[in-house]
This record gives structure tokens, C-alpha cells and sequence, in this order.
């Protein structure tokens, strides 16, 4: 069988009309372009004109041998606005190999023949032959790729005069940089066109760079990281900027914040910054501090200092019921919600440091709880819940009643007598209604304090649960408490629901890796819109370069920011800021001893 060649059919005098009748009915239309589109464009030899204003366009000519991360930061931060526009293309790495080897093979020429003649060799050759031979390891070992990269600077100004000004300065940035860059002359209508979001290189300016040198172009941080409204943050490092941010607003998920910093970066110092400052905005703040850090900054503002210890007069009662609340659109009474967050307090008060109760301890524990509540006349009945709460001693008592009390009246022994009995096991003696509320829990022995953050947490809960209105709550090392599973447990939990209630939570710690190595501490870190990255260790630096996708730059910029300075991450983008505090906030936030003696020693010498 013979098959014919196919005929393209020419279109017939009809669909012909029709076509053009369509185009010229198209181009009737008026559309975006015409609206975004100038009148005309003046074009000549080193600038163009476009609606009164004078435009020119540079070309990066000479780039810096050396480059570090963020190295553009002059021309982005600059004063006055310009168009920066990068193109990177990849370039295949198998050619790119191929080339530098010939490349290799005419310097390795080059070199010979000076030997032969008896020349010294060049240094600049030299290095030449280095850096190319690196490079093509590199790229046979997959470490590296080449892309050809081109960089315009698009100015604009209202006069010639002030076209020339502005190029003038521009070289001078550049050239303190390392770099110098040309006008294109006679071909300022393709740099314009280069530098539209089109994504398109009408002059193919290109320099061939490495992965690595070409990564240096992108900045790692915004210019401007700031909203209209909120607390002041800091200042940029790069730009002198304000960070300007609104933890309660509603294009972040929640207000949960975390801090993670070395001892000594200035962790402490810019958490009481923000709370004087989130204070004069109408939030509430709940402060849990290990240290005895936050007692000037409480004084000050007329809030509520509460010291737990065994000699202390404040007393929290973990029985104390709340309010009935709803959940997956089922009300819960407040007695199950009290015997839910009690399981988590006995299993972290209870339990060896790093498990958990038995599942019959927990079912000995829950009828012995239940008991001691039906023995107070509080049931499922919610008439009965505004009866006085039951003791911690009502429970021990209780559990020695019992048939097999597996243990846990001896356990439990402890912090019923002895010099631990008042600090669990009596009535409620705190005040929640204040602006400004701190728990200092130095006093307490090291093993009893992710005790005392549950005991803590867990009553703020209860208070944040009756009414919404925002507030945070500050844990001071967090990690104290993450240690342990059920104390883990509770504050991914609380991270998970503090959005529901208007509440921030903020954790603060130093033992960064290990409270990365926690499920919960992950889940914590995916909960918190905000994360403050101060001065890291070169022994947790891994760790927050992983979790965080650090560029070298970063990296290198947490290991050896100042006291006070750090990487602030916030809806999607982050910033490099230093804290800045007025005199007054810094009186009151500073904890540098040779500071403190010498205030105590002015008073001193005032008196006398």
C-alpha cells in the first residue's frame, strides 16, 4: 500500500477574514498594558525618559575576588530607590568541565614555558590555576555547579543633573565593595527591558560563578521586616530599620514565641524589653523566672512578685477547679478537665525522671482522685463545683486508705510533709488580677522546679481559660520542664490551643539541641509564628542551622553577633536586628553585675 504525502489545505478566503476580523477586534480592546504602558519612551546614548522621569541603567562590569554572604546589602539598603535586577541561569556542568579543563591545560602550558625560559612564575597565574582546578573537582564531585549571572542597577531621578549624581554614588558603593559597573550605553531601552519582572536578559552581560559565590548575590535577610502597628522589636542591623511587630495580629497564626540563645547573648534583656513595651499596648504578662531576674521590672510597674518556697506565703493548689469549657463542640465539665491536667502532674510528680505512670498507676490515681473530690462533695454535678477544692494531703490520705496503693502514698509523702507540704498541699493564696505578674521559683531545689513551671503553667491555664483578653506567658528555660515527658506533653499542648484563648506562650531556653531533639519541642517550634535567634554555640549551631535552613552567612552571623544582636523570624521572612532600650528600659532590664555594684555604690555614697 502506497500512502500519499498529506496537503496542507490552505484556509479559505472566509477564515481568513474571520482571523484578521478577530485580530483587529483584539487589538480594540483595551487592556492592562494600556493602562500600565508609558505614552512614549524617550530613548538616547545614557539614558531614556519615560513620563518626565530620567532612567539609566548600569551593568556590573568587575565583581570582588573575594565575596561574603549579603554582600549587595549597600545597593539594597541604599537610600534612594533602585531597580536590581539578577539573572542566574545554569550552565551544564559537563561542558563547564570540559572547558576548564582545556582551561587547566593552557595554564599547565603556560607554566612549563615560563620554567623552561628560566621566568619566575606569575602569582596571578598561580592562583588562576587553583581556583579553576578546585572549581572542576568540585564540580566532578557534584559539591558544586556554575551559573552564568548577570546583575543591572535600574536609577531613577527627576533630572540629568540628578541621574549623574546618583550614578556617581552608586560607583562609589560598588567600589568600596570591590566592584565597578558601566552604563549601557546605547542599549538603555534592552537594560530597561532587562530589568522588568519579565525574567529576561536582553544584553547577556554574564559572568560564570559558582553555586557558592552566586548564592552571595541573594540577601538572607528582608530589608524591611515591620508592621504599621506593635511592639518595637529592635532595629535592623543592615538598614537601621524598624522591626516593628504585633504578635496578636491576624496575619500571624498565633503570638507563641521562642528564644533560643546562649548564656549571656541577651535572651533575658530583650524579653523584659518586649514585656515593657507589649505592657503599655494592654497585654497581660505571666512571667516564670528561675533567676530572680524580673523583680525590678515587676516593682516597676506596680505588678505582682510571687516567690514559691518551702518558707514562702504563696500557696497554689492544683485542685482548684476551672470553668466548664467546650471542646470539639461538646461541653466539658470542669471536673474532667481538673482529673485530665492532674494525670500530668502526678505522672511528672510521681514518675522516675525520663518515664511515666503504669497504666494501673494511673487507674489507682484517677478512683483515688475521684474519691477525693467526692469526699470534698465536688462531683460530675456542676452545682457542686464551686465548693471549697480538696488538698494534696486529701489525696495522700486516700491513697493510704487503699488496698494496693502500688506505691504512690509513699511517693507522694514527700510533698505533703516536711518543708514541701505548704507549697502543695494548702489552699490557693495567689492573685492573678494584675497586668504584670512574675513566679520566682529559685528558691526552689533544681529537682522541684519543672514541678514548680507545671504547678505554674498549668493555674495561668486555668485563670487565660475564664476570660479571653491577650496575655503571654513567659517560661524562663523551658527546657527544665521538657525534659520530662508529661511536662513535655503539656506545653506542646498549651502551644497548641494558646491561639483559642488569646494567649502567647514564650519559651525561652539555652539547651537548644536538646529541646530539639523532642517531638514536642518540634511541635512547640512549628506552633510559634515568632522565632528570636540570639548568640548560638559552636556546639548547638548544627542543630539551629538544620531546624532553621541557615545560610552560611546566618551561621556565621550567630556565632559571632554582639550581646543583644539576633535573627528575627516572623510571617515567612527574618531579619538580622540588634535590641536597642531607652535609659529607663535599660535600668530596669540590665543584669551586668559590674553595672549593678556600681548603682548600688552611687546609692551608697548618696546616703552618706
Amino acid at each position: 500500500m502506497v500512502s500519499l504525502p498529506r496537503v496542507k489545505q490552505r484556509p479559505s478566503r472566509r477564515r481568513r477574514e474571520h482571523s484578521a476580523d478577530d485580530h483587529r477586534f483584539e487589538l480594540g480592546m483595551r487592556s492592562a498594558v494600556d493602562h500600565l504602558a508609558p505614552a512614549a519612551i524617550e530613548a538616547s546614548r545614557s539614558h531614556l525618559v519615560i513620563d518626565g522621569r530620567y532612567v539609566r541603567v548600569l551593568g556590573l562590569s568587575d565583581y570582588p575576588r573575594y565575596v561574603h554572604p549579603n554582600w549587595l546589602a549597600r545597593l539594597i539598603d541604599f537610600d534612594e530607590p533602585l531597580d536590581l535586577s539578577l539573572h542566574i541561569d545554569p550552565l551544564d556542568s559537563a561542558t563547564t568541565v570540559r572547558r576548564l579543563t582545556h582551561k587547566l591545560v593552557e595554564l599547565q602550558s603556560s607554566r612549563l614555558l615560563d620554567a623552561r625560559s628560566g621566568k619566575i612564575a606569575s602569582a596571578e597565574r598561580e592562583v588562576a590555576y587553583e581556583d579553576v582546578e578546585r572549581l572542576r573537582d568540585a564540580l566532578q564531585r557534584g559539591e558544586e555547579r556554575v551559573f552564568s549571572v548577570s546583575l543591572y542597577v535600574c536609577l531613577r531621578s527627576g533630572s540629568p543633573t540628578a541621574v549623574d549624581e546618583l550614578n556617581g554614588r552608586v560607583e562609589t558603593a560598588l567600589s568600596g565593595m570591590m566592584a565597578s559597573s558601566r552604563a549601557v550605553l546605547f542599549e538603555m531601552l534592552q537594560g530597561l527591558l532587562s530589568c522588568l519582572p519579565a525574567g529576561r536578559d536582553y544584553l547577556g552581560r554574564y559572568r560564570n560563578l559558582d553555586t557558592t559565590s552566586a548564592a552571595t548575590m541573594i540577601p538572607f535577610t528582608s530589608s524591611h521586616l515591620s508592621m504599621r502597628e506593635g511592639i518595637l522589636y529592635g532595629i535592623s542591623v543592615h538598614n537601621n530599620s524598624l522591626v516593628i511587630f504585633d504578635p496578636f495580629s491576624r496575619e500571624l497564626e498565633n503570638a507563641n514565641k521562642v528564644v533560643f540563645a546562649k548564656s549571656g547573648a541577651g535572651k533575658s534583656y530583650a524579653c523584659k524589653v518586649e514585656a515593657l513595651r507589649a505592657l503599655m499596648r494592654g497585654v497581660e504578662y505571666y512571667i516564670i523566672d528561675p533567676e530572680d531576674e524580673y523583680g525590678r521590672v515587676c516593682e516597676s510597674v506596680g505588678g505582682q512578685y510571687i516567690r514559691l518556697s518551702g518558707s514562702s506565703a504563696h500557696h497554689l493548689n492544683p485542685f482548684d477547679l476551672g470553668s466548664d469549657s467546650v471542646r470539639d463542640g461538646e461541653t466539658q465539665d470542669a471536673l474532667t478537665e481538673r482529673l485530665l491536667a492532674l494525670q500530668g502532674l502526678f505522672g511528672l510528680m510521681l514518675a522516675d525522671k525520663g518515664s511515666s505512670l503504669t497504666q494501673r498507676e494511673r487507674g489507682a490515681l484517677d478512683r483515688a482522685l475521684l474519691e477525693t473530690y467526692g469526699r470534698a462533695g465536688i462531683t460530675r454535678d456542676p452545682s457542686t463545683h464551686g465548693r471549697p477544692a480538696p488538698v494534696l494531703r486529701d489525696l495522700y490520705e486516700v491513697l493510704r486508705e487503699e488496698a494496693h496503693p502500688l506505691g504512690l502514698a509513699d511517693r507522694l509523702e514527700r510533698f505533703v510533709d516536711g518543708s514541701l507540704g505548704e507549697i502543695f498541699s494548702s489552699p490557693t493564696s495567689v492573685d492573678l488580677h494584675r497586668p504584670f505578674v512574675v513566679f520566682n521559683i529559685r528558691d526552689l531545689e533544681p529537682e522541684l522546679r519543672p514541678l514548680g513551671v507545671y504547678l505554674i503553667a498549668d493555674h495561668i491555664w486555668r485563670e487565660v481559660r475564664r476570660s479571653r483578653k491577650p496575655r503571654m506567658l513567659l517560661i524562663d528555660e523551658a527546657w527544665s520542664l521538657m525534659q520530662h515527658e508529661e511536662g513535655a506533653r503539656f506545653l506542646s499542648s498549651m502551644a497548641r490551643q494558646a491561639r483559642k484563648y488569646y494567649l502567647g506562650l514564650t519559651t525561652v531556653t539555652q539547651d537548644v539541641e536538646d529541646f530539639l531533639a523532642t517531638p514536642e519541642g518540634h511541635t512547640i517550634l512549628a506552633n510559634s509564628s515568632v522565632q528570636l535567634l540570639m548568640r548560638q554555640d559552636s556546639s548547638t549551631i548544627d542543630a539551629v542551622s538544620h531546624t532553621f535552613r541557615l545560610s552560611a552567612g546566618e551561621r556565621e552571623f550567630l556565632l559571632s553577633c554582639r550581646k543583644g544582636e539576633g535573627l528575627f523570624f516572623a510571617s515567612g521572612n527574618h531579619i538580622a536586628l540588634r535590641i536597642e532600650a531607652s535609659p529607663f528600659e535599660h535600668n530596669l532590664a540590665t543584669t551586668d553585675p559590674a553595672e549593678l555594684e556600681g548603682r548600688t555604690k552611687e546609692a551608697s555614697d548618696a546616703v552618706s
